[in-house]
């Protein structure tokens, strides 16, 4: 296959970031683990998750999600804090990509 047989499905930029994210697994009963992973790159829509154990991930899990940028990087990016619900769309053995929910926050900083 050809780079251009390739359809780019992202409505937004992705900016390559490596920010620390804290996922916790919702479950029927409401306790979920946590994990702590981190990201390789964000978009408004969506992360690519690293350095993350994906053994037990598979797509359609869904977590309630926490990560920031920090304040240096929030000028470039149109939000600084990012909390909420996700659902892994893939799940790779050393990443995963997460779709967020549209009802997650994202909170800005004033600059």
């Amino acid at each position: 296959m050809r780079a251009s047989d390739f359809v780019e499905k992202r409505r937004s930029k992705r900016l390559g970031l490596f920010l620390p994210m804290k996922l916790r697994r919702l479950t029927d009963t409401g306790k979920g683990e946590t994990i702590e992973a981190v990201t390789s790159n964000v978009s408004y829509e969506g992360a690519l998750v690293t350095d993350i154990n994906t053994k037990d991930l598979k797509p359609n899990d869904n977590f309630h999600i926490t990560l920031s940028v920090p304040r240096d990087e929030a000028r470039d990016f149109p939000f600084s804090r990012i909390v909420g619900n996700a659902r892994v769309v893939r799940a790779e053995m050393d990443a995963c990509g997460l779709e967020f929910s549209e009802d997650v926050s994202r909170l800005c900083i004033a600059n």
